[in-house]
């Protein structure tokens, strides 16, 4: 029976990431150091080709995209796009310590709703819908090998919703410029809505530890 790859990659290191600090929706690009250690991984580890490329519309997926697969020309998809944090925006765990509103959401490992964001149900619909579609997609066109360029809450929650084995989204996070590869049989995806999660990638990189902030 014929099986999808799909390789779920979380785009590289920007200014923000290394202060952080909690930016979603905000289109901050990659930094000099986001681009140089993207460079290193490319040079140390082998990525999976594919014969597809989805990307999140924030320019620091499709700068990513572009270090890492400088042939491909990605498919937009905005339902990609990391979670709206509202007023949580640019401010980092320090600045934001004695906001009530954020040791709510902390303490509720982030599933209420930032003061004008986006609530993590919301957010969870909006990936999970935006990968149905490129499932569907991939399904009619026939392509088995798919790459998507995305942010790391939007990883988790796809994962979080349909991998197994089955784990909390939070355990899902990656490090930036690396990812997952998920093996999707059409028989299990349309009888369970459920994929297995293979392996991290790229192959042999080492184990991510979240240093706090958000993507």
């Amino acid at each position: 029976m014929k099986a999808y790859h799909i390789y779920l990659l979380r785009h590289g290191m920007t200014q923000a990431n290394s202060e952080g600090r909690y930016i979603g929706r905000t289109d901050t690009p990659l930094s000099g150091e986001g681009r140089d250690k993207l460079a290193g991984l490319a040079r140390d580890y082998d990525y999976p080709r594919a014969d597809a490329y989805f990307s999140s519309p924030l320019r620091r997926c499709t700068q990513t995209l572009g270090i890492l697969y400088p042939d491909a020309e990605p498919r937009i998809v905005q339902g990609l796009s990391e979670c709206n944090f509202g007023d949580f925006e640019g401010k980092t765990i320090t600045e934001l310590g004695d906001d009530p509103a954020y040791r709510d959401w902390i303490a509720k490992n982030g599933m209420s709703t930032p003061p004008n964001g986006e609530s993590a149900a919301d957010f969870q619909k909006r990936c999970c819908l935006a990968f149905e579609q490129i499932v569907g997609t991939l399904m009619k066109s026939g392509q088995s090998r798919a790459v998507i360029m995305a942010h790391g809450g939007t990883i988790m929650f796809i994962l979080g919703s349909y991998g197994y084995p089955k784990r909390p989204y939070f355990e899902w996070l990656a490090d930036n410029g690396t990812g997952y590869e998920i093996v999707l049989t059409p028989s299990l995806w349309m009888s369970a809505r459920a994929f297995e999660v293979a392996g991290r990638i790229p192959e042999g990189v080492p184990e991510y530890v979240h240093p706090g902030g958000g993507d």
